[in-house]
């Protein structure tokens, strides 16, 4: 819906570990539980892309190009920039929520989107 809203992409690559810092840079940090679950299995990914704070280790892991294009997008925030969008704009942190246990449902966002 964000993509159809702005007319790009949200998560502009094919890269996981540039996806992943995409992901908090646009929607924020990941909740440390999965982060240390993701540990807890050995993670090869996690374990090279977040560092023990639980941030996304950008510049080390990713190459300059990649870096320059999570610095340069923007928080999901500014993709809803019209004011009547206001409702669009609280669907869609309801919906891309980065923990699947705090996300809202389809029928959940339905029922509280347009009232």
């Amino acid at each position: 819906m964000a993509e159809l809203y702005q007319g790009d992409l949200l998560f502009a690559t094919h890269d996981n570990l540039e996806h992943l810092a995409l992901i908090e840079r646009i929607i924020g940090p990941f909740p440390r539980r999965m982060l240390q679950r993701a540990s807890e299995l050995k993670s090869p990914m996690a374990e090279q892309a977040f560092d023990s704070s639980g941030r996304h280790r950008m510049e080390r892991v990713l190459s300059l190009d990649n870096a320059s294009h999570v610095r340069e997008s923007t928080p999901l925030e500014s993709v809803v920039r019209r004011r009547k969008d206001a409702w669009f704009l609280d669907l869609l942190r309801r919906l891309i929520v980065i923990d699947p246990e705090r996300r809202s449902t389809a029928r959940d966002a339905l029922r509280n989107s347009f009232g």
